[in-house]
């Protein structure tokens, strides 16, 4: 998938944020000792911030 620089930025930045999210949730539930909950969420944590890694630029403007 092409995206324009701009829509890419907002892509990676709304995945960034999600991310960080989803790692304070996970730290939160270490803390509460559901280790395997913390695990889910620190790995979408982690598959959704890589996304925007898979979508291309598109330079021809």
């Amino acid at each position: 998938m092409k995206l324009p620089i701009s829509k890419h930025n907002k892509i990676d930045t709304l995945s960034k944020f999600i991310g960080l999210i989803l790692l304070a949730v996970s730290i939160d539930n270490v803390s509460k000792g559901n280790y395997y909950i913390a695990l889910f969420f620190f790995g979408l944590g982690a598959i959704i911030g890589i996304i925007p890694i898979f979508i291309e630029v598109d330079t021809s403007a």
